[in-house]
């Protein structure tokens, strides 16, 4: 597991090399609940999303033959611009395992950034690829979400968000892997016991939600979402379901509409081009306002890695 201290730890070794991101104060959003929303705009870090907080963390624990090998990953994107990010920083060469069905965006920048994008399957496969190459080819293997040291680096957010705002009654994280969830939550429920702890993914993308319900790691069906990032089957012995079962109060699913009007709102309210899978947070506040009705809120946008046309040619 993940202690409050791996994360401030995390903190200590990043700081110098990351963003601490804005918390902002969303009066629509508020007004939509009678309450008070502020968004974590973890799509304005260095990458566009949170994921390079926790790439910088565990490619900092490297042995010296490690990085002279290099490393691998799997992602749908972000974690995969993260890791490139901290590759480079730490000049350590990099390959990215990506859907063949991914942003194309995401995979020009990852190019840009140096790393070699390797997209030779699905959504599905990426991860056991990815491993499968590690293996034979004696690279480091990167998981996006099942390794302490990432948690601990995602879980540098939940530090900032606390220290930016007190007295919060509910924190909204999306959930892909787990891995930003279980770190927020590990550093909000240490510092506000309080605060409710609320996951959410995507009604046609419902893995982590059907494992939570369950009690174990169950294999859900899985169709295309407009929040792509949160996409792809997450690796059955993964620690972010004992993280999610301890310190998340609950998991929810929001509808496909619903995050494309989130990703309307926060381009025309809050003049912000957010992902889907940023926006989940957001679509979660617009099913649950009833129930969030009154309250301080924070929903966390993961990221924000498409561009304005892509937007504009979704929510039109």
């Amino acid at each position: 597991m993940v202690s409050i201290e791996d994360i401030e730890h995390a903190r200590k070794c990043i700081k110098g090399h990351i963003k601490t991101t804005p918390l902002h104060h969303s009066p629509y959003l508020g007004e939509l609940i009678q309450g008070f929303v502020y968004l974590k705009l973890e799509n304005e870090q260095i990458t566009g999303s949170f994921k390079v907080r926790g790439a910088l963390n565990r490619l900092m624990t490297l042995t010296k033959e490690q990085v002279s090998r290099g490393v691998i990953t799997a992602s749908t994107g972000n974690h995969g611009l993260g890791t490139a990010y901290a590759a480079k920083k730490l000049g350590i060469s990099a390959k990215v395992v990506f859907p063949k069905e991914a942003s194309p965006i995401k995979m020009e920048k990852m190019q840009k950034a140096g790393v070699e994008v390797i997209q030779d399957v699905g959504y599905a496969e990426v991860e056991s690829y990815a491993r499968k190459l590690a293996k034979e080819r004696g690279l480091t293997y990167v998981s996006p979400y099942n390794d302490p040291m990432i948690v601990a680096g995602a879980g540098t957010t939940g530090l900032e968000l606390i220290e930016q705002l007190g007295n919060i009654d509910a924190v909204i994280v999306p959930i892909g892997g787990g891995g930003l969830i279980s770190g927020i939550a590990t550093a909000v429920k240490a510092m506000s016991p309080h605060t409710e702890m609320i996951g959410v993914q995507s009604e046609v993308s419902p893995e982590v939600y059907e494992s939570w319900l369950a009690g174990h790691w169950v294999d859900a069906d899985e169709a295309d979402s407009i929040a792509q990032g949160l996409m792809g089957g997450v690796e059955q012995n993964s620690i972010t379901l004992d993280i999610i079962q301890e310190k998340v109060d609950r998991v929810i699913l929001v509808k496909e509409d619903s995050i494309l009007k989130a990703m309307r709102i926060l381009y025309e309210q809050e003049s912000l081009v957010i992902e889907g899978a940023g926006a989940v947070s957001v679509a979660a506040i617009l099913e649950r306002k009833n129930e969030l009705a009154g309250k301080r809120v924070v929903a966390v946008v993961s990221g924000g890695n498409i561009s304005e046309e892509e937007v504009l040619s979704l929510i039109n």
